[in-house]
């Protein structure tokens, strides 16, 4: 008895022994195939066996003799569920290759949902992606974006893989249409932006790098929004000098464009009415007063409020005063150093003075037409 049990543990042992040497081994063990292109894989054993590929394509049948590797080889893969399998003889070990078959979207494109067009800010509005005859769809990544006028790409929402939403087409492995939808609110900000959504294909290290992407259309975006003032200087209070030139520009970004009205605390006899720049030559320090400007649209308005302050510069009239004092004085100094030229250097005379000094009681004798004096 105890003869017969070792000769069973030596029979079992035996027959693990080889059956592990019969286990098979898959290179490549996963395929990524583009639909349409070929696709082979290795199966082999440490032990020379007998193996089959049963396949729906390129199926290869048992081998009449014992082999360490057999080849799977398909010039065109067109079945989408197609799932290889070598095995030995009686199927004691069997292995599958995991293979993928993909396909590119044969379009992917963009629109949106809400009337009246165009778009509104602040207003909902419904994007939708549509990727079209795409496989297989679990390994997709929908993400949408917004293209400024500079060309720069701001990621507006991605729709990841495996996601709740199509986890029931996660398993679909034939090509299918899915949609993809993004709530959208748009600002000035959007105006003039572009819209689009791109799907990329996301198949693992087996498959293409970098993953294939497929940009849709791009969706022109006018946005209508109501007018925000820029106004120059700003609106605040400024000073201006009595004589020189205001202008105040009060330019707004509006879609549509607007209209500009201009309200003024003063009586000006020149109309401001529909003009974005206002330009006084020559201010007096009656246009001092507050400068309100308004620009509409049919979404709204904006108002912006300048009080404007015109002073008068004193400096050239103390100049002008200066100046007069000093010609005054210059007049006055002129004027003085001539009298006083004349009073020291001419002095006043008389006649009689002019006449030699006679003694008292003296006689004055004519002598041959001549005067002679004697005492």
């Amino acid at each position: 008895m105890a003869i017969l049990f070792g000769l069973l543990i030596s029979s079992l042992s035996l027959y693990c022994d080889f059956t592990d040497a019969e286990c098979l081994v898959v290179s490549p063990a996963r395929l990524v195939v583009k639909h349409g292109d070929p696709a082979s894989s290795n199966c082999s054993s440490d032990i020379p066996v007998e193996m089959a590929w049963e396949a729906t394509q390129g199926g290869v049948g048992l081998t009449d003799n014992k082999v360490k590797i057999l080849r799977w080889r398909v010039d065109s893969v067109t079945d989408w569920n197609i799932k290889p399998t070598c095995y030995t003889e009686g199927g004691q070990c069997q292995e599958q290759l995991n293979i993928t078959v993909y396909k590119l979207p044969d379009s992917v494109s963009i629109s949106y949902r809400k009337y009246p067009d165009p778009m509104v800010e602040g207003n909902q509005y419904l994007l939708q992606c549509l990727v079209q005859n795409i496989a297989p769809i679990g390994r997709l990544t929908v993400t949408f974006y917004k293209v400024s006028t500079n060309g720069e790409r701001t990621v507006l929402y991605t729709q990841p893989l495996n996601n709740d939403i199509h986890q029931l087409n996660n398993d679909t492995r034939e090509p299918v249409n899915e949609s993809y939808s993004l709530q959208f609110s748009p600002t000035n900000l959007d105006d003039g932006a572009q819209l689009l959504c791109s799907a990329m294909l996301d198949l693992g290290p087996e498959g293409p790098r970098p993953p294939p992407v497929m940009d849709s259309n791009r969706l022109n975006t006018n946005v209508h929004y109501k007018p925000q003032i820029t106004m120059s200087p700003g609106c605040f209070s400024m000073s201006i000098t009595e004589g020189d030139t205001l202008s105040l520009n009060c330019s707004a970004k509006g879609n549509p464009a607007p209209s500009y009205d201009w309200l003024l605390s003063h009586a000006d006899p020149n109309p401001m009415e529909e003009r974005s720049v206002v330009t006084i030559t020559n201010i007096a320090k009656s246009h001092s007063g507050d400068y309100t400007c308004i620009a509409r649209n049919l979404l709204g308005n904006s108002t912006c409020t300048v009080n404007v302050e015109v002073t008068v510069d004193y400096l050239p009239i103390f100049a002008g005063l200066a100046a007069a004092v000093v010609v005054i004085l210059l007049v006055v100094s002129c004027f003085t150093y001539s009298s006083y030229y004349k009073h020291r250097r001419m002095g006043h005379y008389q006649l009689k003075d002019m006449l030699p000094r006679r003694h008292k009681n003296k006689h004055v004798v004519q002598h041959n037409g001549m005067d002679q004096s004697f005492m």
